[in-house]
């Protein structure tokens, strides 16, 4: 009887992968060292298939997608005339894959106007402890590990047929359920799961998009090809770009092949010279308190 409960047990597993599920997450997060006492909140979503999943914002789901669907629905209609205003497109721009049954990590994020793809390269270490707890219904247990400049904190459940976790975390033998680092800036709180025939349905009733199921490797990042780099590279382009926010912008208005206008306190303006000074200092200042960075090790 027991090996049949056994047995039922894995093929329940392996359809649960087939089909795909979505596990929730709340992530909770100080964008900058100076507001560690007021966090912000975004929900994320971890989608996990056959051959890997998936980490991204919800928000910035909803957002592409809406804005995908307005794009398609204007060209089918042949029109020329695009004015899409954009919407909430959430805090997170990141996202995470990770492929089965390797485990190959990949970053995708941009600097900039670039956009990158990063594959991680320091495999996470974990050390698992005997104390346990139970997360709504289910159990979990305790395991620490130091990853990208932070000590992390990661409760996992073996009630989940999966291995896997939020952002780049996985290893551990069961689904990460919470994670937290030492400082109490960065942690993810599990909301809940669904499987992929749900989601799909709610999707297009919601968004009015024909997108659903796995997103793709570049979800979660704005517009452009992206850029394949190892750490030390992306490492190097964010410190050009600290340094000089506005370079390629420069570069770009140097050919004389467009124009920038900006509206700096109901003062329209136009000169060169002027909007590149206030973008530079628009863009230092976003630098500057957003210095919290989930993966410290990357932003030096």
């Amino acid at each position: 009887m027991k090996k049949t409960l056994f047995i039922l047990s894995l093929l329940i597993s392996a359809l649960s992968l087939a089909q795909g599920t979505r596990i929730i997450y709340e992530y909770k997060f100080a964008s900058s060292l100076e507001k560690k006492d007021s966090l912000e909140t975004e929900m994320m979503y971890l989608d996990i298939k056959k051959n890997g999943s998936e980490f991204y914002s919800r928000q910035k789901f909803v957002s592409d997608s809406t804005r995908e669907a307005y794009f398609k629905k204007q060209i089918q209609m042949g029109s020329t005339n695009f004015n899409y205003r954009g919407g909430n497109a959430g805090k997170v721009g990141f996202s995470v894959s990770k492929s089965y049954p390797d485990f190959a990590v990949v970053l995708h994020t941009g600097i900039g106007n670039s956009r990158f793809s990063v594959k991680n390269e320091n495999p996470i270490v974990w050390k698992i402890l005997p104390d346990k707890k139970k997360v709504g219904q289910f159990e979990v247990q305790k395991a620490t590990a130091d990853f990208g400049g932070r000590s992390w904190t990661a409760w996992f459940s073996q009630d989940f047929p999966f291995q896997d976790g939020p952002y780049k975390f996985y290893g551990l033998p069961g689904l990460i359920l919470e994670l937290e680092d030492a400082t109490g800036t960065q942690s993810f709180k599990f909301l809940g799961s669904k499987k992929f025939d749900e989601v799909v349905k709610i999707e297009k009733e919601d968004i009015g998009s024909t997108r659903g199921g796995m997103v793709v490797k570049t979800f979660g990042v704005p517009g452009g090809k992206e850029i394949e780099v190892t750490e030390d590279q992306f490492r190097k382009q964010w410190k050009e770009y600290k340094n000089d926010p506005v370079k390629d912008t420069r570069q770009i208005l140097s050919q004389g092949n467009m124009k920038l206008t900006l509206n700096i306190d109901g003062k329209t303006v136009t000169d060169p010279s002027e909007v590149l000074r206030a973008m530079e200092k628009n863009q230092k200042e976003e630098i500057k308190n957003n210095n919290n960075k989930i993966e410290p090790a990357l932003y030096p």
